[in-house]
């Protein structure tokens, strides 16, 4: 079989800290307790039989159907010897079902990073990318202002809009400038009273008229990280129900904060294990996607939605949204479906986008048209698409069919009021797109100060300003 590799050797400022895992699924093995993050001068470098190793373990069966990305924190001592720490795994076969701990814990020694003279225990990030029988693989870049604080900055993988095309600015808040506890950033939301919540990987930011206040280890119920007990668990993402009430997935958990008190949902008393969104249902039901199908809480009782009891074609759950007709979208990585009235239907109707790529977050707007963003590496079924209320399609950018193949989309919101889109894209930036004009501005760290290429939430605030959580701090549109 025809392997393509690109390894990507990326540019990174060294900082010592206590040990962190930075993806979700995490492995107990690794004992040091402290490392840097892809530090050194040379850096660790991984023996040339690492993604052949890798591929050797997951199998060439497995490769033909297999597709979706891998993101492997290696931690690699003073030695060389290496061992899988954090994974995050994006695609459709779980990491257990591909032997990834196995065949990276198993490879040859790799040369460790080196500081002056003394060599030093540090952890390396890197990409693994399936589609169609092939793969590609990078390296992940850091960049880090000082010793407590981490961002990634990156290359855009596609060219930005001409910078006098583009119309809107961006005010940027890093720890620098800020209160922002930390950089790196993955949720933002808006609550009922006009406030801004931001998620970082080191604790909760509430802005309101002006002023900053903190939720983390030190002051509230949160978890703080295993080998470094002033810093927060990562927030990964976080919504805002219709009583006002917060909700955040932290670390391993989800917490609810109502404005008083701070609940905390795990393993122990919820159905809930390693929660990757959060959605909230017309009727106030909040439901969370895993990797072990959905769970559904609707303040008292929790329900579970999967595979054995409700007929899904997998439980790796990629979006899940509620309609204003109480039907359920679940979209996961072998197939949609769709439950109204207890009755499951599988969306393959040939005719139809949601037979060839996987719903990854959907809306529904005042005039009832239901808006999907599609995820699919295979083909040139990904993309964003509108379903009227009379059953017509329509797609965005269907000139250009391949625009989301090789970059995702994050996350997506639709600014009624002003009839604009607005998109993340996975490793490029931030699209912004009138639906009247059909006008794309596309912007990048190369054209504008979006700051990071990493880009997952993105909302609307009270005065009308677009917000988003990038790894390298949080930005708004500055009002004109």
């Amino acid at each position: 079989m025809k392997k393509t590799l690109l390894v990507m050797a990326l540019s990174l400022f060294s900082i010592l800290l206590n040990a962190q895992s930075l993806y979700p699924e995490k492995f107990e093995d690794c004992k040091l307790s402290e490392f840097c993050l892809d530090c050194g001068n040379p850096q660790a470098q991984p023996p040339k039989t690492v993604f052949q190793n890798i591929l050797h373990g997951i199998g060439e069966k497995k490769l033909v159907t297999l597709k979706g990305t891998l993101e492997m924190q290696i931690l690699v001592d003073q030695e060389g010897k290496p061992c899988l720490l954090s994974i995050d795994n994006k695609t459709n076969m779980g990491s257990a079902e591909l032997g990834i701990r196995q065949s990276v814990n198993a490879t040859e020694n790799w040369t460790p990073a080196i500081d002056g003279t003394k060599k030093e225990n540090s952890s390396v990030s890197l990409i693994m990318e399936f589609v169609d029988g092939k793969f590609r693989a990078k390296r992940r870049t850091f960049n880090f202002t000082n010793q407590s604080n981490m961002k990634a900055t990156g290359t855009p993988d596609q060219k930005g809009s001409e910078r006098a095309a583009l119309s809107e600015r961006w005010k940027v808040f890093t720890q620098g400038n800020s209160e922002l506890p930390w950089d790196m950033s993955r949720a933002v939301a808006a609550d009922l009273k006009g406030n801004i919540w931001i998620g970082t990987d080191n604790g909760v930011v509430k802005i309101s008229d002006g002023k900053w206040q903190h939720f983390n280890a030190g002051n509230t119920i949160i978890s703080a990280t295993k080998y470094n007990k002033a810093q927060t668990e990562p927030v990964r993402d976080l919504a805002v129900d219709q009583k006002d009430n917060k909700w955040f997935v932290i670390g391993y958990g989800v917490y609810c904060y109502d404005n008083r008190v701070w609940t905390k949902f795990d393993s122990v008393n919820s159905p809930i294990n390693w929660a990757r969104k959060i959605v909230v249902a017309p009727k106030g039901n909040i439901l969370f996607t895993s990797w072990d199908g959905v769970a559904s809480f609707d303040g008292s009782k929790w329900n579970v939605i999967n595979k054995k009891n409700s007929k899904l074609p997998s439980d790796r759950v990629l979006g899940v949204f509620v309609d204003s007709k109480d039907r359920t979208w679940i979209g996961t990585f072998e197939g949609n479906v769709v439950i109204e009235k207890g009755k499951t239907t599988a969306l393959n109707d040939k005719s139809s986008p949601l037979s060839k790529a996987h719903i990854s977050k959907m809306w529904e707007d005042k005039k009832g048209n239901l808006w999907f963003s599609l995820y699919n590496e295979k083909g040139a079924a990904a993309g964003v698409y509108m379903l009227s209320p009379e059953g017509k399609w329509e797609r965005l950018w269907n000139d250009n069919p391949t625009m989301f193949a090789g970059n995702s989309i994050n996350d997506f919101f639709f600014d009624e009021e002003k009839n604009t889109l607005w998109l993340s894209q996975n490793n490029v930036g931030i699209i912004r797109y009138d639906i009247e004009s059909k006008k794309t501005e596309i912007y990048t760290t190369e054209n504008s100060n979006v700051t990071s290429v990493n880009i997952e939430r993105i909302t609307k605030g009270a005065d009308g300003a677009i917000w988003a959580a990038t790894f390298a701090g949080i930005i708004k549109t500055e009002l004109k």
